[in-house]
């Protein structure tokens, strides 16, 4: 399971999870700016995360928008793919 742990701010300790889109989808980036990437399938992320994408995460909460996180602060998947 992927997720990052907020390190700063008033939300300090909140775990974020992949952030699944209204197409179903998830989004990876390899910038912060630029066009995204969908992923469909979730087991997917890893082989982006690899190569340098970061991926848009949330805790779920519909008030609190998606934010980019690099692979570096993701936790649950293995540099070694």
């Amino acid at each position: 399971m992927l997720f990052a742990t907020v390190s700063r701010g008033k939300n300090l300790g909140t775990r974020l999870f992949p952030h699944r889109f209204k197409d179903d989808r998830y989004h990876v980036h390899l910038g912060k700016e630029g066009p995204f990437i969908p992923v469909s399938d979730d087991r997917d992320i890893p082989s982006y995360l690899a190569n340098g994408y970061s991926l848009q995460m949330s805790d779920g909460a519909e008030s609190r928008p998606p934010v980019l996180i690099r692979p570096e602060s993701i936790q649950g998947w293995i540099t070694d793919i």
